[in-house]
């Protein structure tokens, strides 16, 4: 109790030096150099409906998704475009769970402990954690060994990972299941609603119908004034959202082989034939280590040689030389290894086990004259073929991987080997073979024509060049002009781009735009073989495009409305009774005919996407010439020739509206509140 009181006592003392201690703090953070508040909106990689989400946030997500695809995939490095997808993963993971987050919050949505823990051992297990614990045998879910997995997670850093993060996926799965709920109970479809759509689905009509096309009213038989074109985008603002874009100019400068390089290549394959043709040397072992390309150990018939080494081989015997001869840029001395007579195809079964001591009992089994396919199918590890017995059909030379090819076509008929591949040890029955037919073995020595550095470096020097002659855009475009150049366009480019027209690696020069100032020229990249000179042509900021930029869309909307103005007065003067043949003459038009329309259709035939069209016919009296409706292309007028009535089950259609809903909710609630959210994306700043 006295220390209590000495502490209430003291607390005014207290709050004003935590007040005094806190504004040092801040006045020194604001004056150090690297002060925390500006480092934080430098780290800044987006805000997401007002909340700052830094670097390293964002980067966790993305080392989360890394180490799950590499542990799932049992890799140790990613490759450019997988680290791009997991980026992209990243984002709208994170994305969502800030904007989804929010509305959990507001609406008291949870999932606790126990929920977690009953979907992975209760009565609806996940289906994921389902999978990863059925016998693959007996196909039974084994609880079991849930709990003595969860028991046993901790003691093994990868299984205690991928059980946390399976953990956190279940458990969005789980929020987003009871929200996506709550939306559906809101979207009750009542039985006016259903008996609405099954009345207007009961009747299909036929019917004749005329068009008068807003093309038949000049441009200038109407106006569309400024304070129009003016009204109509304020009223419809959101339609005319735009991100931020860049244009681009660009000339490539593409280092190619020059005629020197070629003469080195070929000089290089001539030299090379005299020992790669001496029959003491292991042409296999010689291509591998000289070869731009390995040995394929491939026994290849005549018909599957290119048609320069079909001409070679006919009366050629083993160890001739054929070349050098061009291929695809390649210089190519090629020579016969072996000639064998050799079946096209073989015919297999085979039992896959992992166990070398099950291997060696089942082996034994089989060789001594045991029932192979029962065998199979009760212990190979391959499922597709065990269901047969193991029988895998027949097969060409090639399609197995190479120790279970040379298996099946080096050994007789009927004969029983094992052999073990990548995918574990095989047991394998040779059944039958194809009639032999002649193989070539055939080792190809291959030498590239590329460029030299020497040529790299006298088209980097003319690029270089032209970038110091030509440094304004004015320059740029005379010059290309002037040395016969090709200017290259990249439009609409957007921040997170990866490429600009798909050039290889070219992510630098979209970051470069977005810093660039209008008609900046760039420095030189260097994007696979080729370097680029660009000039930034053309900027819009993310907001809504200027009336300027989207009046000429506005003006022809608004110029067909008025149109259609015209031509409904022009149609209801010159209506004639009923008759919808003297209609159409007298507007110049024809009558055209549609039949079995409903008011669910999309398109009438002739007519297009008429939405307006359907409506008229469906609502229209039989025998009577309707008023005119303005469509998206023309003023329709219709005559309804006949209805047909069609029984729909009320209960039936409430069901499928009520499902057709539910789809709706599944696939557009996150997009629907995602459109709303106001997201600054500013990852371009580091990636």
């Amino acid at each position: 109790m006295a220390t209590l009181e000495r502490i209430r006592n003291k607390s005014g003392l207290l709050i004003i030096v935590i007040a005094i201690g806190l504004l040092a703090f801040l006045l020194g953070d604001l004056m150090s150099s690297g002060d925390s508040i500006f480092r934080r909106r430098n780290m800044q990689i987006a805000e997401i409906n007002g909340t700052s989400v830094s670097y390293p946030e964002y980067q966790n997500y993305v080392t989360e998704l890394e180490d799950y695809y590499k542990l799932n995939s049992r890799s140790s490095a990613l490759d450019e475009n997988t680290s791009y997808q997991i980026r992209e993963q990243a984002w709208n993971q994170m994305v969502q769970d800030i904007i989804m987050n929010e509305k959990y919050e507001d609406l008291g949505i949870a999932v606790t402990a126990d929920e977690i823990f009953e979907m992975a051992t209760g009565k609806n297990v996940h289906p994921q954690i389902r999978q990863m614990f059925t016998n693959p045998q007996t196909g039974v879910f084994d609880r079991a060994q849930v709990i003595n997995f969860l028991q046993q997670k901790n003691l093994d850093p990868n299984a205690n990972f991928y059980w946390l993060f399976l953990e956190k996926q279940i458990k969005k799965e789980r929020l987003f299941a009871k929200y996506r709920e709550l939306i559906k109970k809101g979207m009750y479809i009542t039985t006016a609603q259903a008996k609405a759509e099954a009345e207007a689905k009961e009747n299909k009509v036929d019917f004749d119908f005329v068009v008068k096309r807003y093309s038949a009213v000049p441009d200038s038989a109407v106006t569309v004034s400024e304070s129009d074109v003016k009204n109509y985008y304020d009223a419809h603002k959101e339609n005319y959202k735009q991100e931020a874009t860049r244009e681009v100019a660009y000339v490539s400068f593409d280092v190619v082989p020059s005629d020197e390089d070629r003469q080195m290549a070929e000089a290089w394959i001539e030299n090379s034939k005299v020992e790669f043709a001496n029959p003491q040397t292991d042409a296999i072992q010689y291509v591998n280590m000289n070869s731009e390309s390995n040995y394929i150990p491939r026994n290849l018939k005549f018909e599957q040689l290119s048609s320069t080494l079909q001409g070679f081989v006919q009366g050629a015997s083993e160890n001739e030389v054929y070349g050098p001869y061009l291929e695809n840029e390649t210089y190519k001395l090629s020579r016969i290894v072996a000639i064998k007579q050799m079946p096209d195809s073989v015919k297999a079964r085979h039992i896959l086990v992992n166990d070398p001591a099950l291997a060696d009992s089942l082996f034994a089994l089989v060789k001594g004259g045991a029932n192979f396919a029962e065998i199979a199918r009760a212990n190979s590890a391959d499922q597709g073929s065990a269901i047969n017995g193991g029988d895998l059909g027949w097969f060409a030379e090639g399609t197995m991987v190479k120790p279970f090819n040379d298996a099946c076509f080096e050994n007789p008929k009927g004969s029983i080997v094992k052999v073990e591949t990548q995918f574990g040890i095989h047991i394998i029955n040779v059944q039958d073979k194809g009639k032999p037919v002649t193989k070539y073995n055939i080792a190809t020595l291959e030498r590239n024509i590329t460029y030299s550095s020497k040529t790299n470096q006298q088209v980097y020097a003319q690029a270089a060049k032209f970038a110091s002659m030509n440094n304004t855009f004015e320059k740029f475009d005379e010059a290309i002009t002037a040395d016969n150049l090709v200017k290259r366009y990249g439009r609409s480019i957007k921040a997170n781009d990866r490429t600009v027209n798909n050039m290889e690696h070219s992510r630098e020069m979209v970051r470069w735009a977005f810093e660039a100032d209008m008609n900046e020229m760039s420095p030189i990249f260097e994007f696979g073989d080729s370097y680029i000179i660009a000039f930034v042509t053309g900027a819009k900021e993310e907001g809504y495009q200027s009336v300027a930029a989207v009046k000429s869309s506005i003006e022809r909307r608004l110029r067909n409305d008025k149109k259609a103005e015209v031509l409904i007065a022009e149609l209801n003067s010159k209506k004639q009774g009923n008759d919808i043949a003297a209609l159409a003459s007298a507007i110049d038009s024809e009558v055209m005919t549609a039949s079995q329309i409903d008011f669910g259709a999309f398109q009438v035939p002739g007519a297009g996407v008429e939405p307006a069209l359907v409506a008229l016919a469906t609502s229209s009296k039989v025998g009577e010439v309707s008023a005119p409706v303005a469509g998206n292309n023309g003023v329709y007028a219709v005559k309804v020739s006949n209805v047909t009535n069609n029984t729909v089950d009320l209960e039936a259609e409430k069901a499928q509206l009520s499902q057709s809903v539910g789809f709706k909710v599944d696939y557009q609630a996150t997009e629907a509140i995602r459109s709303k959210a106001v997201i600054a994306d500013e990852r371009s700043k580091f990636f």
